[in-house]
């Protein structure tokens, strides 16, 4: 796992967080999950990092 998939999870957790748990539906709470998507789609083009041994 690298850190840009980490962190993805980590700001969808934390939007989820904010946005089901706290009712804070407010526009900037949704930056979290723009920057989650974000991540993932970078995770997708780019692939898992290849370690040579």
């Amino acid at each position: 796992m690298n850190l840009s998939l980490a962190a993805a999870i980590g700001l969808l957790l934390l939007w989820g967080l904010l946005v089901f748990g706290a009712h804070d539906g407010n526009g900037p709470v949704h930056v979290l999950y723009a920057a989650a998507v974000v991540l993932f789609a970078r995770r997708i083009i780019v692939g898992a990092p290849k370690f040579l041994s």
